[in-house]
């Protein structure tokens, strides 16, 4: 009798590619195309799906069935992105990142949606995800202490910025407040006894190394996240008496965030709109952005070719502040850029399906706590992607697409298990 049933097995590569986004920018480059650490062990467990199915086993005969707004906009976002690539010069860069951006990832969130996922498979990856953050979070500590800083006194770690290392990051903030509470207010027993010291030192060192990268698109992010996590509670332990706490909490923290930094050279730029500073730079990234979009409003410029038409386009303006700019710092400016109107469409199609569905479960009378619970924080996750994408493109990178694409999967298995609750779902 095998160890592993085959969804078992499945669910294990994709836990197994979680755990490595902190090492996504490994590859191995084949035929001029790169393979990185995240998607081995997705085609792995494409390869054992396969061979399962072409054998006919009973736990993957029977396919799901998705709504069709769901598949709809996911097929636009896909589509979008592949018009743009064949609609502008063609490059072997540019066909990888559809591979990496779209493709495995698609693939994978199928994978997962194929096992049927039920609740303990669901948290065992979250808490997998909270675990490689934790991790990393320990790590660029490690790096702070050797003093192996940025030139402006940032901490990076082995990322190429301090913000990719805050992007990684941020989501272990949310996946530890849902780990502790559980672990704190439900009896513990047995192997349950670490899960509040885990959960509640591990928020502890991600938020300090969080401060350390001194990303203030991060840190707002995070609060505006909150601040949406926080209204949407409507159970006993967050009455309107306790939430007004936790506002006055969190814009104590923003308090002490600006206290904080109030002497720093970053700060006094920003707030003394220094013509030099990363936000007037931003501002000409978004001018330039915005020309390109009224040249090319259809197909766009292609995925992955910003840096060469933002050069391009230097001519329209007077000379650049940022010159390595592989993207132009805006979810929605980059999405309509590399995927066109279409693709554009497609993702505010998707999302904005997934956050009902989500919203509702989270506000649903009849959904189990523990159904309200995880998606309020799979909604938590998608809003701080959502705050961030106004300022910076937490997309169109191999670890965040792949979070991406994950963290939507993860929302339809969780829609899926609670209308099987119910005995909607067939």
């Amino acid at each position: 009798m095998p160890i592993f049933s085959l969804p078992s097995f499945i669910r294990l590569c994709l836990t197994s590619s979680v755990l490595l986004l902190p090492l996504a920018h490994l590859k191995a480059v084949l035929f001029g195309i790169p393979l990185y650490s995240v998607e081995a062990p997705v085609l792995i467990a494409l390869g054992a799906y396969l061979y399962g199915w072409s054998r006919g086993a009973s736990s993957l005969s029977e396919n799901i069935s998705l709504p069709n707004r769901f598949v709809i906009g996911s097929g636009l976002f896909f589509a979008g992105a592949a018009l743009s690539f064949v609609m502008n010069p063609f490059s072997l860069t540019g066909l990888g990142m559809l591979k990496t951006w779209f493709v495995l990832p698609l693939i994978a969130s199928w994978l997962w949606l194929q096992t049927k996922p039920d609740k303990q498979a669901l948290e065992r990856i979250l808490l997998a995800w909270f675990g490689a953050t934790l991790l990393s979070a320990c790590i660029s500590l490690g790096y702070f202490f050797q003093g192996e800083l940025t030139y402006d006194g940032r901490l990076a770690a082995w990322y190429a910025s301090a913000n990719y290392l805050a992007f990684f990051l941020a989501p272990g903030v949310f996946l530890a407040s849902h780990f502790f509470p559980r672990a704190f207010f439900f009896p513990r027993s047995g192997k349950r006894m670490f899960l509040p010291l885990f959960s509640g030192s591990g928020l502890i060192l991600i938020l300090a190394a969080l401060l350390l990268t001194r990303s203030y698109e991060i840190w707002v992010s995070i609060l505006a996240a909150s601040f949406i996590v926080l209204f949407l509670r409507r159970a006993p332990l967050f009455s309107w008496r306790k939430k007004i706490a936790f506002a006055l909490l969190l814009a104590s923290i923003a308090s002490l965030l600006i206290v904080f930094e109030s002497g720093s050279e970053k700060w006094q730029a920003l707030v003394g709109m220094d013509e030099r500073s990363s936000l007037a730079s931003r501002v000409m990234i978004w001018q330039s952005a915005g020309k390109m979009i009224a040249d090319h409003p259809v197909w766009g410029i292609g995925i992955g070719r910003f840096q060469e038409a933002y050069l391009a386009y230097q001519q329209y303006f007077p000379p650049y502040l940022e010159w390595a700019v592989p993207e132009p710092h805006s979810l929605y400016l980059a999405l309509w850029l590399e995927t066109g109107i279409i693709g554009l469409s497609g993702f505010f199609l998707l999302v904005a399906a997934w956050c009902r569905e989500m919203f509702l479960l989270a506000r649903s009378a009849s959904a189990s706590e523990y159904t309200k619970k995880t998606s309020t924080l799979l909604l938590a996750l998608l809003a701080l992607y959502g705050v961030l994408g106004l300022v910076d493109t937490p997309f169109f990178k191999t670890d965040l697409a792949f979070a991406f694409w994950l963290l939507l999967a993860f929302g339809l298995g969780l829609l899926r298990e609670s209308e099987k609750e119910k005995n909607l779902f067939k």
